[in-house]
Formats: structure tokens, sequence, C-alpha cells
């Protein structure tokens, strides 16, 4: 009985083949789109999930208006947030962060290489939930030009350095 149904199927699929095409092509990208609406939702819920604090913080973004075209930024004019956190009760604090994900160059001597970075003020460790490897974020930011860099950036410069201190 089961043989039946398949031959059957395959009959039909055979005498329209156009509209069998039209169907299974359709269905197909169908599925796609859904699995792919699913993969992006899931990628939006998951952002940043390890932040301690996940549920209270917020990115303020500007529109900007072009012409015709109006883009979306995340970059804020810099008293904004001072200003925000002075008006608004409900604001109990405040970061801002410039760059974010430009390669920026750091130099010790006269040895130079690039790596991902921004700029941000000391409140982000009050803020966001990062480990630290050696040192702690109180005293992170306390002096002028202070750095913080992950595990992943100091191994690669010590390589750098170990390979400048060979050729010496």
């Amino acid at each position: 009985m089961f043989n039946n149904y398949i031959k059957t199927i395959f009959r039909n699929l055979w005498k329209n083949k156009g509209y069998s095409f039209l169907n299974i092509f359709g269905l197909a990208i169908g599925i796609t789109c859904a699995g792919f609406i699913f993969l992006w939702v899931e990628h939006e819920i998951s952002y940043d999930q390890y932040h301690a604090k996940k549920d209270k913080l917020y990115e303020v973004m500007t529109n900007q208006t072009y012409g015709a075209q109006t883009s979306t930024f995340s970059s804020t004019p810099l008293p904004l947030a001072p200003a925000l956190q002075a008006e608004i009760p409900g604001i109990a604090n405040t970061c801002r962060i410039a760059d974010k994900g430009t390669k920026q160059l750091l130099t010790v001597g006269d040895k130079s290489m690039f790596a991902l970075g921004a700029y941000a003020d000391a409140s982000i460790f009050n803020m966001f939930s990062f480990h630290f490897t050696e040192g702690n974020a109180k005293t992170a930011f306390l002096q002028p030009h202070s750095l913080v860099i992950t595990q992943g950036t100091a191994e690669k410069f010590l390589a750098v350095l170990k390979m400048w201190w060979v050729k010496q």
C-alpha cells in the first residue's frame, strides 16, 4: 500500500513538472528564510548575555539625516552622557565608548602593532562584567593614558617583542 502512494506521488510530480518545481522551490525558499530569521533572532537574544547587569544596559543611538537619507549611528555628542545622567533620575551610570572595534596602534619603545580597540570612560567596568587576569577594574583607569588589553592581545604583543629581542 505504501509503495502505491509513492508511485502516485512520483507520477503526479512527473506529470505536472512546472507546478511541482514551483511548489518545491517555494517551500525550500520559505524554509531557508525561516531558518535565517530564527538564526538572526537567536543572535540578537544571546548578544552580551555574559554581563551581570545585562537587563539594565541600554545603548543610545542617533538618527542623522543627510539629504533624503536617514542613517542610525551609535555615536552621540560627547556631553550627552553626563547630561542624561544629570537630568533623568532613572539613569544610574553612563559610559562613553568611542571607535568600537577599530584598529588602534600599540607602541612600546620602538616596537608597534595594531589591535582592535576602543576609547572608553572609567565607568565601563562599573557597567559591564569583564574578567581581569591581572589588576582590577577599580584601578584600571586611575592613571592618565591607561590601557586595558585582552589576554590574546598581550600574548600577541609579547610575541612581537620576543621576535624583536631575538633579532637584537
